[in-house]
């Protein structure tokens, strides 16, 4: 069944290809393209498609692709360094916003009375060790 479709189908196609296109022309002087003649009021005749087409000219095809592949290679450039300056750009705000904090750190640091070291409070020496002396004897009369 499939095989018997697909063979009316190429044999459908085959007749359309062959079949002819008319070129009208009305009375307003508008061009049409159609598969079925002119109307009688309408000058017109069939036209011939060309079912052979010439060769590639390869040499400007050529010309034409390496021009294409040179441009891609700018753009892509032109992307590469247009990426590197937004990173840059990104970096220096970065360095900019810490400057500016450690700018502001100092300043706070510098408006603030700087106190000298025994106001803060007692240095640890380490355990106080106290030796065990004997008592002292009220002298003794004699």
């Amino acid at each position: 069944m499939n095989r018997v479709c697909l063979a009316a189908i190429l044999a459908l196609a085959s007749v359309q290809a062959g079949a002819q296109i008319y070129r009208c022309k009305d009375a307003a002087g508008a061009v049409t393209y159609q598969e079925v003649a002119c109307a009688g009021t309408e000058q017109g005749g069939t036209t011939k498609i060309p079912s052979v087409f010439p060769e590639v000219n390869t040499s400007e095809r050529n010309r034409l692709l390496q021009r294409e592949a040179a441009l891609d290679a700018r753009l892509l450039e032109r992307a590469r360094i247009e990426s590197a300056e937004r990173v840059a750009q990104s970096e220096l705000a970065t360095r900019e916003k810490e400057a500016k904090a450690m700018r502001e750190a100092a300043e706070l640091a510098a408006q603030q009375p700087v106190y000298p070291a025994y106001v803060t409070g007692p240095v640890y020496r380490g355990p106080r060790v106290r030796h065990h002396q004997a008592p002292l004897l009220p002298p003794r009369r004699l």
